[in-house]
């Protein structure tokens, strides 16, 4: 990655062999898979390996993925408690106001086009199912199910990407910005787009790797591999990184 200050002396060298490193790795399978194999093993010997906790309904993820857009975890619990301290189901919600709606979710940040938004999903699915419930897409593979919910505005590549994982448990793999950052350090992937991001990686992980990877990566992001400062002094994959601005000085 590039900008910022200028790299420390050493870091380009270091940069060609940790690229090197990571492609030597990836000499079975694409250089991806591989880079991605690696890394999983790394974070399930530093985590382990977590388990998959209850389902929310598919309607019910859909929505709090929407109220989970740029804002943190709290607010967006926070958010959805406050909804169903307002309203009590899904018709209900469907026939308010948006401004009642939004009022009812202001915590988590963008209110106004949120509601909006989980009104106008609420409406079309009404019209085309005939009530307020997806749990159909618990019994199609993820390529339909991936197709029915982008039928929906405002869910992108990565709230579909967390409803197939986490409401549905199929083996998608979501790339929020954590995963996203993490990525393009280690060099897996070079793209900004997160919801290129998102369609591209699907194919370098394996089913059975999804959940704890994300999950595991989620973790790492927060804890080590922040947006500023990293911690690259306690970092597992550090010798694959090819991040030029490394900080690699406990402070």
């Amino acid at each position: 990655m590039s900008g910022g200050a200028p790299a420390r002396p050493g870091v380009k060298s270091r940069k060609a062999t940790a690229l090197g490193e990571s492609r030597v790795c990836a000499a079975e399978g694409s250089n991806e898979s591989r880079a991605i194999e690696l890394l999983c093993t790394r974070l399930r010997d530093r985590y382990g390996v977590p388990q998959p906790k209850n389902r929310q309904a598919p309607l019910e993820e859909l929505i709090f993925t929407i109220l989970s857009q740029n804002t943190t975890d709290t607010n967006r619990d926070r958010a959805w408690a406050s909804l169903w301290q307002h309203f009590d189901t899904w018709e209900e919600v469907a026939a308010a106001r948006v401004d009642k709606i939004a009022r009812a979710i202001k915590v988590g940040g963008l209110h106004k086009v949120k509601a909006r938004r989980i009104k106008d999903i609420l409406l079309q699915l009404k019209k085309e199912r005939g009530d307020f419930d997806l749990n159909h897409l618990l019994a199609v593979d993820m390529a339909l199910a991936r197709v029915e919910l982008q039928k929906y505005k405002g869910i992108g590549a990565k709230s579909i990407n967390c409803i197939l994982l986490f409401s549905l448990g199929l083996p998608a793999f979501p790339v929020d910005t954590h995963v996203h950052r993490i990525l393009r350090r280690l060099g897996i992937i070079e793209t900004g787009d997160l919801s290129k991001a998102n369609r591209d990686i699907q194919k370098h992980v394996r089913d059975e790797i999804a959940y704890p990877l994300h999950m595991n990566m989620i973790r790492y992001g927060r804890e080590v591999c922040h947006a500023r400062r990293p911690k690259c002094w306690n970092c597992c994959v550090e010798d694959l990184c090819v991040y030029e601005e490394k900080n690699l000085t406990k402070c």
